[in-house]
């Protein structure tokens, strides 16, 4: 999963991901709105991500699930969702902004992997603008995310930069691998080793002696410190070992930089080196836990494995309505396996409060796809670890627990910010009245963020978001995607009379 502010680069990095892996031909553009996991219309019109979107490649022998999240802060519930459905995460880090790139709210995801042993890594994008310094905005990220341990966030790579332009810009061109001491130039569009030259091995002895020490602190061999100390030149793959042992275990976070693939070139700069890292370094789903499980009615159960064989658990971490296909279900399976056209329980938190009714049926599973994009691929079964999208669950909402029919679970809920801003909705025209009420509904049941309210006292429909930019996509969505015309009142506060206590001294009457 992909974690950052807006801006900082996440979708341009999907995108030099994809191409790397050979899962497109040409890198998209977010300006073009021709990006492969921004593909909402209203992301288009936007020109930034406002949901969780998902973009499975493939990559030595490996299948990796990237996930791209939103960076605006009114979009936090797609980020949980987001945490909740991905096994580890890559925190982008703007170079062009230095620490203000480093935000309270990309801390505050930090520390709840953290809180969780999420492993994490550290991708730093924008190197090529003026103000970009590799060195300082690494610095910035051992203050922000290694409070506790700073030696535990060290660069891997140290970038590359071409000739200054006119303009102050100096691309990256290439990356120098501490560990291995090896050159890699992309310059040609490719990826090529080559050594250092004898002027650039003063930096790489000093930057890679420090990452070794940072490596062997965080070892489990508490012999391969001495030894080191001692004067032993510790073997690379030793090192390598070791280090994908901590950033798997989530004690040490190593910092990367990339940059996107030029203009035909066939790959992203520091792709091929993040994408090394994902499947060498970050846990598979076997490794990582998952949520704990009850029955419906609360009784504890033995905690899932990840195993095809075992019983089924899987959740719905994102839903969507589509005109042509209905609604749609993204889930994440935990245990077992999801196969076409077998009939599952579903069973919900029953967030009455929010606008979500209690629920406990069964429903048929539809077609199984992989997003990519727009696309959907077929899929003939999804497996324990994978994500995979359902068409037709129509009573599946987001939060929600897929299970066998004979044996239903019920897995624990994520946290969920409370929506604090009011919208007071009205139908535009009698046309719209019976269309309302149902995509109101439909908005909820995608976004458990929103509540919907029926306001007794003031007699409103009042639909609560997170902030203006939640509001403007979830009325974007009633009028485009649900056809329904509506129009903003001013909200109402119910006023109650109750009696109390008057001051000290002075009777009630």
């Amino acid at each position: 999963m992909l974690v950052g502010h807006s801006g900082s680069g996440k979708t341009t990095l999907v995108e030099a991901l994809a191409l790397t892996a050979g899962a497109v031909n040409r890198a998209g553009r977010v300006e073009d709105g021709t990006s492969v996991s921004d593909y909402d219309d209203i992301e288009h019109r936007q020109q930034r991500s406002v949901q969780l979107s998902l973009v499975p490649v493939e990559w030595g022998g490996y299948k990796i699930n990237i996930l791209d999240t939103p960076g605006y802060a009114d979009f936090v519930g797609e980020l949980r969702a987001g945490l909740r459905a991905a096994d580890a995460a890559l925190f982008v880090v703007s170079a062009a902004e230095g620490a203000e790139g480093i935000t309270g709210a990309t801390r505050m995801v930090w520390e709840e992997c953290d809180a969780v042993g999420m492993p994490r890594a550290i991708v730093v994008t924008h190197l090529e603008a003026a103000r970009a310094d590799f060195t300082d905005i690494t610095r910035c990220c051992a203050e922000a995310f290694g409070a506790d341990d700073p030696d535990a966030v060290l660069p891997l790579y140290l970038p590359l930069h071409g000739e200054q332009g006119p303009d102050g810009h100096a691309p990256v061109t290439g990356l120098v691998g501490l560990l291995s001491q090896r050159i890699f130039d992309y310059a040609s569009g490719e990826r090529k080793e080559s050594e250092p030259g004898a002027d650039q091995l003063p930096v790489i002895e000093e930057a890679r002696n420090k990452l070794i020490e940072g490596i062997i602190a965080e070892s489990e061999d508490e012999s391969l410190m001495d030894r080191y100390l001692g004067g032993e030149d510790i073997d690379y793959e030793t090192l390598v070992q070791d280090l994908e042992r901590a950033v798997a275990r989530g004690i040490f976070h190593p910092v990367l930089a990339a940059a996107p693939a030029a203009e035909g070139a066939r790959q992203g700069i520091g792709t091929v080196e993040l994408l090394e890292l994902i499947t060498g370094g970050f846990p598979t789903p076997l490794e990582h836990p998952a949520p704990a499980v009850t029955t419906p009615a609360g009784k504890p159960r033995p905690p899932l494995t990840c195993d095809p064989e075992g019983p089924l658990a899987a959740e719905v971490v994102k839903t969507a309505s589509d005109p042509y296909v209905g609604r749609i279900s993204l889930v994440r399976v935990f245990s077992g396996t999801l196969r076409p056209d077998e009939t599952v329980h579903v069973s919900g938190h029953g967030l009455a409060d929010r606008g979500h009714e209690d629920h406990d049926v069964d429903e048929r599973v539809g077609a199984l796809s992989s997003p990519f994009g727009k696309q959907q691929r077929t899929l003939s079964q999804a497996i324990a670890g994978d994500l995979a999208c359902v068409a037709k669950l129509g009573r599946a909402e987001t939060g929600d627990t897929l299970s066998a029919k004979d044996d239903p679970l019920l897995m624990e809920p994520w946290d969920m910010p409370d929506p604090l801003l009011p919208l007071a909705i009205e139908a535009h025209s009698k046309p719209d009245e019976d269309k309302l009420s149902q995509g109101l509904a439909r908005l909820v049941a995608e976004d458990p963020t929103m509540r919907l309210e029926q306001n007794q006292d003031t007699h409103q429909v009042v639909l609560w978001c997170l902030g203006e930019a939640h509001a403007d996509v979830a009325l974007e969505r009633l009028r485009h995607r649900y056809g329904v015309q509506v129009d903003l009142v001013p909200h109402k506060v119910s006023l109650r009379e109750t009696f109390g206590a008057g001051p000290p001294g002075v009777a009630g009457t």
